[in-house]
């Protein structure tokens, strides 16, 4: 089940990040959070462990990248470690289980 980027989730961003819920903020962190999703499914091994989206340091990867992105849009000093941290273990997890499920162990 791929996390839904809603309302809801730009909320939470919103209130981690202690900015005020306007319509223009809300907005501007659900586009965020929809970048930052298309980022770290591209970074990780998705196709071989398509399960992973249900680990909760997959969401967590994706609001990190997105706080990221509010702060510093183009990302001038790069993606943040702990993201890559985040990323790194996603993919070995993709990674593991994909082989496990493929029974190439």
């Amino acid at each position: 089940m791929q996390i839904t980027i809603d309302e809801t989730l730009a909320k939470q961003v919103c209130d981690e990040l202690h900015i005020d819920q306007t319509n223009e903020e809300l907005a501007t962190v659900t586009a965020l959070l929809n970048g930052s999703q298309a980022v770290i499914d591209d970074s990780i091994e998705i196709a071989t462990y398509p399960a992973i989206v249900d680990n909760p340091l997959y969401t967590r990867a994706i609001i990190t990248l997105c706080q990221a992105f509010y702060y510093d849009r183009n990302l001038a000093t790069g993606q943040p470690k702990a993201v890559i941290l985040m990323v790194d273990h996603l993919n070995s997890i993709c990674l593991t289980e994909g082989a496990d499920a493929d029974g190439s162990k």
